[in-house]
């Protein structure tokens, strides 16, 4: 059978077009499967972005160093931080981590991730003082701020003085009263500057004052030894007791430093102090109050070392060197501290002619280029180098 050659033609443009329309149907399938395998891979490769922190890190303490690479225990990716901590501003603050990495196509994947951290100031002032108590003479002079030794916030140093008590000031308030004898307290209030507070005192003990007017041969005395001290000679001479009572017989003698502040007059001795803070910040041995901040006490230290000696001061002694106390050698200082108590009455006169009936003990001196100049040669500690 022949068929027309119109329909001959038809047939084959249906076929065509039919072969055309699976070509673009099947293309058309595979770009929309395609891109669904491109949205999850990228999907993927950003979900798989993450950051694992340390948690203890999300706070920090004021003024301190702050790494904000250790907050980050692992991570995925390259990794980039925004933002860094101030720890010198207290409250929060936001770092910004930038993850990247490309997905299986080599499409770039980035995430953020924002962490906050705390900024917190937990350490209060500290107030030191030089000495947990004081005790004073009625009639001494007395300023609060002589036994404060510093005040201070442990990040931003220093903290000034202010009658009243705001950020980064301290005040002070005493009920001492000099002139009558009694029970006292010295009180220290400190806030820094982010409003942390703190506060301290010290006690201050006003002892009944010795009279004034006791005999120098001090005959009511139930001591053993007198002081007397010739300022002019920088002498001191112990006495003890004759057959009546009376102190006129001369024990031994030391040679000593006395100074422009060194008072005259009669006096009683009270307290005692191993190791005692001088003005100038140094120190001495075997110090013994005489009457208020005139002690007897060893030639300074630079510190409290036993091989911390101002040398050259030692080698002052025998003249006017003190600002005020009897400054000793180690050796006689310890003789008075051991052998005269509280009570011990002490007498400071004048008589450049005749320094005492034992005459003038010769001072020891230091040469200064000697390795053994810290120390005191006359201190009976084992370890003293003068002594091997």
């Amino acid at each position: 059978m022949n068929t027309p050659k119109g329909k001959s033609k038809f047939k084959i443009w249906i076929i065509a077009c039919s072969a055309i329309a699976i070509a673009l149907l099947g293309a058309a399938g595979y770009y929309f499967y395609d891109q669904d395998q491109r949205k999850t891979a990228y999907k993927n490769a950003l979900d798989a972005l993450s950051m694992q922190v340390d948690t203890q890190m999300t706070t920090a303490e004021y003024g301190s160093v702050y790494d904000t690479s250790k907050l980050v225990l692992d991570h995925t990716g390259t990794i980039a931080a925004e933002g860094t901590v101030d720890t010198k501003k207290i409250g929060e603050q936001t770092i910004t981590y930038q993850l990247q990495d490309t997905d299986a196509y080599g499409k770039e994947v980035d995430k953020e991730f924002s962490y906050t951290v705390k900024v917190q100031d937990t350490q209060v002032p500290v107030i030191a003082f030089n000495e947990d108590s004081l005790t004073l003479a009625q009639g001494d002079a007395f300023d609060p701020l002589s036994n404060i030794a510093s005040v201070k916030d442990p990040v931003d140093g220093d903290i000034p003085k202010a009658d009243e008590l705001k950020e980064n000031t301290y005040t002070v308030s005493s009920d001492v009263d000099t002139d009558t004898a009694g029970e006292y307290t010295v009180s220290v209030k400190a806030k820094d500057q982010n409003g942390l507070e703190a506060d301290g005192s010290y006690a201050v003990t006003v002892k009944q004052a010795v009279q004034k007017q006791i005999e120098e041969t001090a005959v009511s005395s139930s001591m053993p030894y007198l002081i007397r001290i010739n300022r002019a000679a920088n002498t001191v001479t112990i006495y003890t007791k004759d057959e009546k009572g009376d102190y006129t017989v001369p024990y031994t003698a030391f040679v000593c430093s006395t100074g422009d502040a060194t008072p005259l007059g009669t006096y009683a001795l009270s307290y005692k102090y191993r190791w005692r803070a001088l003005f100038g910040n140094v120190y001495g041995q075997y110090a013994t109050v005489i009457t208020g901040n005139i002690l007897f006490h060893s030639v300074p230290y630079y510190a409290e070392g036993l091989d911390q000696l101002e040398s050259e001061e030692y080698n002052k002694l025998g003249t006017a060197a003190s600002m005020g106390c009897v400054r000793m050698c180690v050796r006689d200082a310890k003789w008075v501290y051991d052998n005269c108590d509280s009570g011990t009455v002490v007498v400071f006169y004048d008589d450049a002619a005749n320094p005492g009936p034992l005459g003038k003990p010769s001072p020891i001196t230091i040469d200064l280029n000697d390795a053994r100049k810290g120390w005191d040669p006359t201190d009976p500690d084992p370890s003293n180098p003068w002594n091997s």
